[in-house]
Order: C-alpha cells, then structure tokens, then sequence
C-alpha cells in the first residue's frame, strides 16, 4: 500500500478555534473543586493531620485524609517482570493519600472540597500536619549504599530488583570473547531524570451515581485508564467508565493511574456531587511521572580488524519512591529490545539493578529506554573508533547487519523482520554531506567557532502488546463509526485512520467518524503508547475492513441476482455489468434482515523495529561554551508510511524533546531532597529558536509482521537526537574535553570542560 500523499490534519482547524475539549473544560452541574495538600518533605513520618480550621472556611464541602477514603487498592500494580533469581519484583501500596509517611516531594497527605476552586485552595493552606522529617536519597546510588535510609520492607537496601538479561548464560560467553578480544572500548554515562512537562496539565472529574464511578480524564486508553482505576477503587472494571476527550500532549505519562484519581472518585462519592481537579504547573512538576533516570556502562569488545564480538552492559535505574505500571519494564526488557542496534554482535550480556529512591516515581517518556541505551550504544561505538584511529562511520559499516540477514535473530532473542541498515547509513552520510564537512569546520573556525558533526545509528523496539482490536459499524445515514481505544495526544489518529477506513471501504472521507476515549462505548484495548498505533489499531482497521466486504459481497450478489465470486468491488460498489449496489445499500439491507455489517476485528501485530541515522552539526562558542544545532538530518524506515506529514511532524517533536536532553533539560535535588529545578524559571525546555531545520528522509523496507506494513515513528527522534547531538558536540571539542561531557550538555560543563583540558 502506498502512501495517501501530504493529507492535512483534520484535527486542527476545531481546536485552533478554541473548539477542543480538555479535561479542564468540563463543567457539570453541582460541581464541586479538589485542592490538595501535599508533604514538602521527600521523607517523613505523618505524626498528625489538623483539619479543623480548614473544615470551617467558607465555601468548604471536605476535608479527607487517608481514613476517610476507604479505598483498599493500591495505586499502580506494576508488570511482572522477573530478576535474577526468578522472583518477580514485589509491588509495594501506593496510597491514594499517605497515612503514615510520606516518600517524595509534593505526596498528597489529605484533600479539601470546596465550592470553588479558589476557596479549597485556600482551605487546603490551613491544613496542619506535623512531620518528623527523615533522611531521604533522591539517587539510585546514595539509595543502594551501605547505611541509606530503608524505603520498604520489601525491598531490603532499596533493591527492588536485580534483572539479568537475555539469559544468566551469556555471560561466560561474553566474558570469553572479551578475554580473547583485541580492543575493549568502555563508557560510562549518567542519563538524569526529565521533566515531562505536557502542555496540557494533568486534571479529572469525578463523578458517583447509582453505584457506578466516572472519570472524566486525560488518558492515552481509556480501557487501561479505567483498569486501574479500578482496581486501585477496588469495585469490578463494569463499575468505572472512563472518558477521554482531547488530550493535549502525553508522551507516556498519561498513561496509567494517578492518587488523585481515586481520590477523587471517594470524594465524589461521600459528597454525593461531581468533583473537579485540575493540576497546576507547580503540581505537574513534583507529581508528574517523571521519565528516564538512570545510569549506565557500557562494554564493547572488538577483534583486530576491528568487528564487534561482545557487549556488556550494566544499568542502575531510578523508579522513584513507588512503582508505576510501567517503569519496572522501561530498564530491563525495552532497553534489551534496542540491542544489538544496526550491529551484528554475537553476545550480550545486560545488567539493570532497579533501586527505590525519595522522589516522585519515573515511568514511561517518550522513547522509554530507547534514547538510554542507544545513547550508550552510539558513545561507545565512536569511543571504540577513536581507540582504533578510524572513522566512525566506517567502524559502523563494517559491523552492520546486511540485509541478505533478514529476518536476523539478535542475540537478545529478538528478530529484527526487515531492515536495510546500509542504505540508512550511506544516505544520511551523502544527505548530510559528511564529505564537505571540513571546509564548513574551517569556516567556522575562521569565526573563532568549534564545529562538529556527529551521526547516530539507531533500531527501537515499537508495539510491545501485539493485540489491539478495532470495530466499524454502520449507520442508518451512511456514515461508518470507527471505533478504537487509543486516544489521540496530538499524533493526527483521526487523519489517519479516517483515511485508511475511507480508502479501505471506498468511501468519502467524510462519512468515516472515528471515535476513542469511552471505555462504554469504544473497543477495549492497550491503547497509544509505544510507538504501536499505527501498527495495531491501523491493523486492526484494515482486518475489519476486508471482513465488512467479505460480509458485504454475498449479501451485495443477492440484490443484483448475481454470483458472489463474479462480482468487482471499486469505487465503493459491488458491481455486476452495468448494474451495481454501494455499501451503503448493501449495509441497509444487511441492517433489514438483522445481520448487520457491523464487525470488530482484533490484529495481532508483533513488535517491529524502526530504524534509521540521524546526523547533527554543531556549533561551539569556546567563549562560553554555548552550543548552537546547526543543520540536522534524519534518515528514517518505519515501514510503509501513511502520511509523510504526520510521519514528519512526529520526527520533528521526538528531535525537539532529544535536544532538550542533549543540551538543556535537567531535575536537580538538592540533599534534603528538595527540587531545585521545580518551575521553568529553573528547568530549561528549549525553545524554538534552539531547535534547527530538520530535514527528513524516508526510506520505506515494509515490515513482514503487520497488514499495513508499518513499523511506528512516533519515538526515533528521542531515540536518535540525544547521540546525534552528543557525538557532534564531542567532535567539536578536543578528545581530552569530549570525554568529560555529561548530559545535559550545558554551556557551562562545556566551557569547563575546555577549561580543564591540559
């Protein structure tokens, strides 16, 4: 299938008139507005909780506190990944508010209900609780070492998991190519904690009546919104609707379930009336699941023709002071699924020790692992060529998996399905015009500027749950309804699927009306997350698709007194000669004698791997240290694309956040575990003047396990940019400077950098 051409988004045009529907915008009759009161402490014990002033401020409803609630689930349950020793990492209770401690900045302890939102803010300022402060670790290393303050019982040392991955066995296997190895490049890199920061705060309604709960919220599904909020209410899933309507960015932290969101769900329920709760900024950063948080080292072994023979890898990862659905699996099984990248390495060993900490939980952001272990994958192939005196793009096409490999088992046990990595690498190579860099590098110096250029070669893992349903059904006008689970944050679903519905079915695109976000109304699912939408719910679609015409066909054969197989399906009608019936009057009929076209189908799409070679150049002011992005290029396969403008929008927002990584965005703690970065006037997002041209190229190898062909882009920007940027940065400075570099790649640890170069 080819793709549709440069089809505008049809998303745009209602919400830049104010049109949209956020969760902030509802406002149903009698509602009343949650404040909360949060610890500002990292770590403390709840000796006591005063409430009577508050309770008696105008305009107050309720003053709740952890009691009051009678909520018996815990928050989040988390995946069951296993460690080292087989046993699952053990969930430990998330609160919806703390009883008897509180474990991170900004916890909620207790929440006011007031008529407005201005007087249970200021109710909530009246709420005493007396703490006894207790030492706190906002780092997984200060967390693991001897005599750190004991998180949970559960997890003795702060240890909440020791993973090894693919299999214990492959370690004596590496560890027997390295001592037989002529090279062994090392790297060690520290990747912090960010901020997501989503333009749209997080807020919800929540509403209790005849016994059933709803949550009007931002979600990326509805159905697994409504999963956990569920269990954490601990009433059966038939017991909560969840609705999203727009949801004005996510990037993985919206997600899963909050403490609010039960919270709120209680509150409605003892007062009897719908509350609201809308987070401010201030909230957004101490509550907000942040992303990344990690540190890593990695090994690389080469013999003396410089082709790779081995890769260890060690991780220590942050999740926070709770789990989160998630986060137990973004260090362990999605960073093992981005090796052995484009490389042909026979054997890899990975280590992730997971460790809890006095912080605000970490969980998905987008790319989850996949920028940290390509990242680390990338530094440690321009170290090994370095050590060897070569380019590094040439050390990275000798050790490409060629095509003639595909489908190639990796040795992590994963197979790549399709791919052509030497003509990723040698377009963006030409595109960038690599061989013309020397004269741009003089001309920069001729300006007193350090300039340099650096390419990362990437492979990401997109889909991780290969099921997701999708349903079409017809009605009495002609329109089709489209039904899906995943719910839109800005990647253009209804412009999408609409199409491929319309295309699918011959029809105008003006009779396809795609619906997500009700968990009553539309199919169940995963929803959009993991880069897998296009490749599941587009699957999806497409297999529900060919079963309406496959439905149609003998009912169409009927009406015009003809054989089934006879009949040529175009433009929207079945057709017998001259005479032909659209699948509107076909649907009609089927309606009529009660067997109605209406279908859901379910795909099942195993996880495809994206892939490509991003290339960044950099300007450097050894004045100050300040980098400027210049000129980047991004080569991409993420199969079959369906609209080179989506596709292209979504590689310039991934880029965008990547350079936030690279050289600006940074949560800091100070040692009682205060944030220190905990507004924007602290926390440097870039702005748009930061983020350069970007080029896109496309470069389509379909991918064999999905009807569409697609393989999901909506994460090789955050994949790529971080190592793209880095390497160019480090080609810009003197090795002794280069390998001094940290992220974020501030002005200032440059200019020191420089500075204490010998």
């Amino acid at each position: 299938m080819a793709s549709w051409g440069r089809e505008r988004r049809i998303e745009d045009a209602p919400l830049l008139r104010g049109q949209g529907r956020y969760a902030d915008d509802l406002r149903l009759p009698r509602t009343a507005f949650a404040a909360f009161v949060r610890a500002p402490h990292a770590h403390a014990r709840i000796e006591g909780i005063e409430t009577e002033a508050a309770r008696t401020m105008p305009g107050v409803l309720a003053v709740l506190t952890a009691a009051d609630l009678a909520i018996p689930g815990s928050v989040t349950v988390p995946m069951p990944v296993k460690g080292r020793d087989g046993t699952p990492i053990r969930p430990v209770h998330r609160p919806a508010l703390a009883a008897d401690r509180v474990l991170h900045l900004g916890e909620a302890v207790a929440l006011v209900v007031g008529e407005t939102a201005a007087q249970a803010q200021d109710a909530a300022e009246l709420v005493a609780v007396n703490y006894a402060p207790l030492p706190a670790v906002t780092h997984p290393t200060t967390a693991l070492a001897e005599g750190a303050p004991q998180l949970w019982p559960e997890a003795p040392g702060n240890l909440a998991l020791d993973w090894i991955g693919p299999n214990p066995e492959a370690a004596a296997e590496v560890d027997a190519a390295f001592a037989e190895a002529a090279l062994v490049a090392r790297v060690s890199i520290p990747i912090g904690r960010l901020v997501v920061a989503s333009l749209e705060p997080r807020a919800a309604t929540a509403v209790h009546e005849n016994g059933r709960y709803t949550l009007h919220v931002g979600s990326q599904g509805a159905a697994g919104m409504r999963q956990g909020v569920a269990a954490a209410m601990g009433v059966p899933q038939d017991q909560v609707r969840v609705i999203s309507g727009d949801v004005g960015g996510a990037f993985g932290m919206k997600s899963g379930n909050y403490p609010e969101y039960p919270a709120l769900l209680a509150a409605a329920r003892i007062l009897n009336r719908p509350v609201h709760w809308s987070s401010t900024r201030s909230e957004a950063f101490l509550t907000d699941n942040q992303g990344r948080g990690s540190d890593w080292t990695a090994e690389l072994a080469l013999d003396a023709e410089g082709r790779f023979l081995a890769l260890r890898v060690e991780g220590l990862a942050d999740l926070g002071a709770y789990l989160t659905q998630a986060a137990p699996f973004v260090p362990t099984g999605l960073v093992m699924m981005c090796l052995p990248g484009m490389y042909d390495i026979p054997r890899i060993a990975l280590r992730t020790r997971l460790a809890f900490t006095n912080a605000v939980p970490t969980g998905p952001y987008r790319g989850a692992g996949r920028p940290e272990i390509n990242l680390l994958l990338e530094r440690t192939v321009e170290e090994a060529a370095r050590l060897r005196g070569e380019p590094a793009a040439d050390l990275r096409r000798r050790n490409l998996i060629p095509p003639a490999r595909m489908p190639y088992r990796t040795a992590v046990g994963t197979t790549y399905d399709s791919g052509d990595f030497p003509r990723i690498l040698d377009t963006a190579l030409q595109a960038a015009k690599l061989d013309t860099f020397p004269a741009r590098r003089a001309e920069s110096r001729a300006r007193g500027k350090l300039r340099g250029i650096g390419l990362a070669c990437f492979v990401e893992n997109a889909g991780v749950m290969p099921e997701e349903p999708a349903r079409i059904a017809f009605a009495p006008d002609g329109t089709v309804q489209v039904s899906i689970n995943p719910v839109s944050s800005g990647q253009g679903h209804g412009t999408v699927f609409g199409a491929l519905a319309a295309q699918r079915l011959s029809l105008p695109r003006s009779a396809i009306h795609l619906t997500a976000g009700d968990s009553d109304r539309d199919v169940p699912g995963f929803g959009a997350v993991a880069s897998r939408s296009a490749m599941t719910t587009g699957g999806a679609i497409a297999l529900a698709t060919d079963a309406v015409l496959e439905k149609a066909r003998p009912i169409a054969a009927g009406l015009l007194q003809a054989e089934a197989p006879a009949l040529e399906w175009r433009e929207g009608a079945f057709h017998a000669g001259p005479a032909a019936v659209t699948l509107a009057q076909v649907a009609a009929s089927a309606a009529e004698r009660g067997t109605p076209l209406d279908t859901t189908a379910k795909v099942h799409a195993p996880t495809t791997f994206p892939n490509g070679c991003h290339v960044a150049e950099v300007e450097i002011d050894p004045e100050t240290g300040q980098v400027d992005v210049v000129a980047y290029l991004a080569v991409d396969d993420c199969g079959r694309v369906l609209n080179p403008m989506i596709v292209e929008g979504q590689i310039t927002g991934g880029v965008a956040q990547g350079l936030g990584q690279a050289l600006t965005e940074r949560v800091a703690f100070d040692p009682e575990g205060q944030l220190l970065s905990a507004t924007f006037m602290d926390y440097a997002l870039p702005r748009a003047e930061e983020v350069p041209p970007i080029r896109s190229l496309h470069i389509e190898v379909p991918a064999t396990t999905n009807p569409l062909g697609v393989k999901g882009t909506g994460e090789a920007g955050t994949t790529a940019a971080p190592p793209a940027i880095l390497n160019a940065i480090a080609n810009a400075l003197p090795p002794e400077s280069a390998a001094r570099l940290i992220l974020p790649a501030t002005p200032e640890r440059i200019w020191q950098a420089l500075r204490d170069s010998p």
